[in-house]
């Protein structure tokens, strides 16, 4: 990517994933977020919905996390009818930084925003997003603006 692209969230749902984040601790919390993607005439991406989703990975859940494939189909296709599209993905890195695991590295998408929370023990301590880079082997930070 030649710009540094560009990802709004309203403070509300900041604070919703900041709750979610907190209450999940010491496991990892999940979710969706939705919205209008970047377009030419509109080079930022804007959520506009948060579907929070269980953690439903298997094991190691305060290192990791999955959402069901099927709960992602379901808000895919509801998104759909509601003309909004899946943005993203947000999860929580419980006593880590807010920067990918090697985990988050091997089951990334491209063109998809990954939103983390780090969090210790009373506290949401960096929020930051990302996007898998155009070779896939890094992530690259995405801007993110508050509304």
């Amino acid at each position: 990517m030649s710009e540094k692209s560009q990802f709004r969230i309203p403070t509300p749902f900041l604070e919703l994933l900041e709750r979610e984040a907190l209450e999940a601790y010491p496991e990892e919390c999940c979710g969706i977020l939705l919205g209008r993607g970047s377009s030419p005439g509109e080079p930022i991406a804007e959520v506009s919905e948060v579907a929070v989703t269980p953690n439903s990975a298997s094991d190691r859940r305060e290192e990791r996390y999955a959402i069901d494939p099927k709960l992602v189909l379901q808000v895919q296709q509801e998104a759909r009818g509601r003309q909004v599209e899946v943005l993203g993905y947000y999860h929580s890195h419980p006593c880590r930084s807010a920067t990918p695991s090697q985990s988050d590295l091997e089951s990334a998408w491209p063109e998809v925003r990954y939103l983390i929370l780090a969090v210790e023990a009373e506290r949401v301590t960096g929020v930051k997003c990302w996007r898998l880079s155009e070779v896939g082997e890094t992530f690259e930070e995405v801007d993110i603006g508050y509304s």
